[in-house]
């Protein structure tokens, strides 16, 4: 064999992994069709992983489901505890928050004891602790059990439920993600006439402790959540394989050593890794701008739509229909984005630029046929952004880092949704002149609040483009090198 050939051999070998360094040609190809680099599993792009879509798809719609059927629970807790409206919303945003915050935890979890074991656990935490919040004296009790455990417990449901799909697909991995995700929005239309006539009929306490219960049918899901199989060939002989081609390779040898020696220092590295990862850290910090934008115009569309005549029962039609184009769209960005000539971070890039112009369209809008046309281009537009992150994550840092890294952003966002409305309220509070005493007319400056989201967008865009110019230049650069 000529130098060249062999040197080309040994590039090729060195970047398949010590595993795949055999002799015979034969046994070669049969580990480097089922590993990777980095000791992971090809991802076998079917067979159990619908299951594992399935189980991530159902467990998005408790979770979210329950956060989002809070507000239904306001009134009667209210009454309950005698207290006002802004304590008890409290309760709600600090479920959220956690649910989000705890994202590294949760990612930390799934890499030590893996995806099935942490749904598990956080099913029975979220389960326990809804159930002992519905015996709370207090609604600072309520908090420490329904919105902090509870909170935790769903954390955990949720790391797993997004990210375990990816290990199993790699062709379809934007399209099952989406499918995944699509259980928040149909967490939304299920639970709230669920948890609407529960509440009527046995009280919010027996609502929530049959809430609780679902959480824990949960551990089932979670169980299904197995990892991906490693290859079936046998160990002893692939070892034994490997240190006859030692003998034979000194210099395959030393290929070996610096492979298992790069390894060794990516794992100790962790989520550091990950966050000196120059593109990845322009994403992370282009989603606190971004969460922030996002929320905003759920929690002010109301307010601008009365304002200008509309009721409030086509304020909350606006709402679904954000939320039902954001459901569909989430499948169709991430089917667009499984076809290989598609960039998933190119189009998240934009879609959030084509989704930050909607809340300024909306300042413009009066009928409630021109609200309900920016809407749908608001929920479909911004649909594409968590249909395909876990594509994104992999093309920036590998398959090997998916979980820590979703597990950082998580925390970002969930930072980002405490921010978002705060500081449009404020700001509309800043702005709007003062109300005269008696007055029932609503002279709020909300259209404040919409130009801020806009900007928020906009600002989200230009860093998911930065990281989008960083990594097409990274991999010219290796292409060049090669």
């Amino acid at each position: 064999m000529g130098k060249g050939s062999q040197e080309e051999k040994q590039t090729r070998e060195g970047d398949e992994g010590s595993e795949n360094l055999l002799g015979g040609e034969s046994s070669e190809k049969k580990i480097v069709s089922r590993t990777r680099s980095d000791g992971t599993p090809v991802p076998p792009d079917g067979g159990w992983g619908w299951v594992v879509v399935m189980a991530g798809f159902l467990c998005n719609m408790v979770l979210d489901g329950i956060g989002y059927s809070f507000g239904i629970l306001l009134k009667p807790l209210m009454e309950h505890y005698g207290v006002g409206k802004g304590l008890m919303s409290l309760v709600g945003s600090i479920l959220t928050g956690v649910i989000l915050l705890t994202g590294p935890l949760a990612s930390l979890l799934v890499n030590k004891l893996g995806a099935r074991m942490t749904c598990i656990i956080g099913a029975i935490v979220s389960a326990l602790a809804i159930f002992i919040s519905t015996f709370s004296v207090n609604v600072y009790m309520l908090m420490g059990f329904y919105s902090v455990l509870g909170g935790i417990g769903l954390g955990f449901m949720y790391v797993p439920a997004v990210t375990a799909v990816g290990y199993w697909f790699e062709k379809r991995r934007s399209l099952v993600t989406g499918i995944s995700t699509c259980g928040s929005g149909f967490g939304t239309i299920v639970f709230a006439p669920v948890v609407t006539n529960l509440e009527k009929a046995l009280g919010w306490q027996w609502c929530n402790r049959i809430v609780a219960s679902f959480c824990l049918a949960c551990t089932v899901l979670g169980a299904t959540m197995k990892p991906v199989p490693m290859p079936s060939k046998d160990e002893e002989n692939s070892i034994t394989e490997i240190k006859e081609n030692i003998k034979k390779d000194k210099e395959n040898e030393a290929l070996i050593e610096e492979s298992a020696t790069a390894e060794k220092k990516e794992e100790e590295s962790g989520y550091l890794t990950v966050i000196k990862n120059i593109p990845f850290l322009c994403v992370m910090l282009a989603n606190l701008p971004a969460v922030m934008g996002l929320y905003i115009p759920y929690m002010f569309l109301p307010g601008i739509t009365q304002q200008r005549g509309l009721t409030a029962d086509e304020a909350a039609l606006l709402i679904s229909l954000i939320g039902f184009f954001n459901t569909g769209g989430r499948i169709l960005s991430g089917a667009i984005t499984d076809h290989p000539k598609i960039d998933a971070l190119f189009l998240t890039t934009v879609t959030i630029f084509l989704g930050s112009l909607c809340p300024a369209l909306m300042t413009l809008c009066h009928a409630f046929w021109s609200y309900a046309i920016v809407c749908i281009m608001f929920g479909l537009f911004l649909s594409a952004w968590p249909a395909v992150t876990s594509s994104c994550l992999v093309d920036m840092l590998g398959l090997s880092h998916l979980t820590s890294a979703f597990g950082i952003l998580t925390c970002i966002r969930g930072l980002s949704a405490f921010l978002g409305p705060p500081v449009g309220g404020f700001v509309i509070d800043l702005t709007s002149p003062e109300k005269v005493e008696g007055e029932e007319e609503d002279t709020s400056n909300y259209v404040v609040a919409f130009y801020i989201s806009a900007t928020l967008l906009a600002t989200a865009s230009v860093g998911h483009l930065m990281a989008w110019f960083v990594t097409r230049a990274s991999k010219r650069r290796a292409t060049t090198e090669e």
